[in-house]
């Protein structure tokens, strides 16, 4: 009988002991904000109580708080020195930028270019890919997408006004500024101040036209005053049944001692077809002075070299002005000088660069 009655007492202790961590559990942690007194509900004329509407908190998913959105705009002007030329205002830029962490050291770009628009054109898709980050490894960075091509001199750092027939005349001639394929970069193991830059990609700045894929890449040595840079592009134009082998280097130094800059550039090779054998070079001076940013620059260009007497030489001078952090105005007067018969080309470009 006292074994059944310390049964009976056990239990109703573990019973008790259970309602008791329940209770705990299910108690509200103490708030550092006052919950404010519950209202009396009214009663309705049809004598119902309305339904009390509540505050919810949303969650927002991790990728979207990491996600930012940005872009930029360029307005130009072109006055053509030739009567038989227009001259015009237009859009060389216009392109919106959403990059966003999908895990940790990854995340997702796109840039479309909306400038087309403005000529009657399409919207281009400047950059899109995924890029990859090793900390811990000589292989930083690894992109796979369409990105610009590691070849000649990086143009995100171009302090003319640039594009497909302007200066550099190389500039999405000798190679596509964009490509689709894989890119890897980072520091060369156990050579200081050494880095490569390379991509695997299609070689004709769209889907390709033939079964080889095109090498390329940079080599770099950098420290605080100098930039030395071998680049190198080995691929394959035309179609699949008729390919054209390609081959172009490309060298180059930039020499920085705050405020001056000068840039000097070499680079031969193929077209993007493989038609012609073109020559580039050229040199460029800058000096930083308070907000401007004066510029000189002459080159020399062979769109064939195995043709006499088209050699195109031009001289650039001109500069910009850093209006504010994010925006600034270029302005470059482009002094053309042909081999032979001159031509009245010179022109004039004005362009208001702008980050969003």
């Amino acid at each position: 009988m006292e074994r059944e009655n310390m049964k009976k007492n056990l239990l109703i202790g573990l019973l008790l002991i259970c309602l008791a961590s329940v209770s705990l559990a299910a108690k509200p942690e103490k708030s550092l904000k006052k919950t404010p007194a519950a209202v009396p509900a009214a009663i309705g004329s049809d004598g119902c109580v309305p339904t009390r509407i509540t505050s919810e908190t949303v969650s927002i998913p991790g990728f979207m708080r990491k996600t930012n959105l940005s872009g930029s705009l360029r307005v130009r002007y072109t006055f053509n020195e030739a009567a038989n030329q227009p001259d015009s205002f237009s859009l060389s830029r216009a392109r919106i930028k959403l990059t966003a962490d999908i895990a940790p050291n990854m995340l997702f770009l796109i840039q479309p270019d909306f400038a087309g628009l403005s000529t009657g054109g399409t919207v281009a898709m400047a950059d899109a890919y995924v890029e990859m980050k090793f900390p811990a490894l000589y292989l930083n960075n690894l992109k796979v997408g369409q990105f610009l091509v590691p070849f000649a001199y990086d143009s995100a750092k171009y302090k003319t006004i640039y594009g497909t027939g302007l200066n550099p005349t190389y500039y999405n001639t000798m190679v596509s500024a964009r490509d689709y394929g894989m890119r890897v970069m980072g520091a060369v193991p156990y050579l200081t101040g050494f880095y490569y830059d390379g991509a695997i990609v299609n070689g004709a700045g769209t889907a390709d036209t033939n079964k080889t894929k095109d090498l390329c890449g940079r080599l770099n040595y950098k420290n605080n005053f100098m930039d030395v840079c071998l680049s190198g592009y080995l691929g394959a134009a035309g179609t699949a049944s008729a390919e054209t082998s390609k081959k172009d280097i490309g060298l180059y130094v930039e020499w920085n001692n705050m405020p001056y800059q000068v840039i000097a550039e070499y680079v031969l090779g193929q077209n993007i077809a493989a038609s012609a054998k073109v020559q580039d070079s050229y040199i460029q001076a800058t000096c930083l002075v308070a907000s401007f940013e004066p510029l000189v620059r002459y080159e020399i260009y062979d769109p064939n070299t195995a043709v006499t007497g088209n050699i195109v030489n031009t001289l650039i001078i001109g500069g910009s002005c850093q209006m504010n952090r994010d925006s600034k105005l270029v302005l470059n007067y482009n002094i053309v000088g042909e081999e032979t018969t001159q031509i009245n080309n010179n022109v004039l470009l004005l362009e208001l660069q702008t980050l969003i």
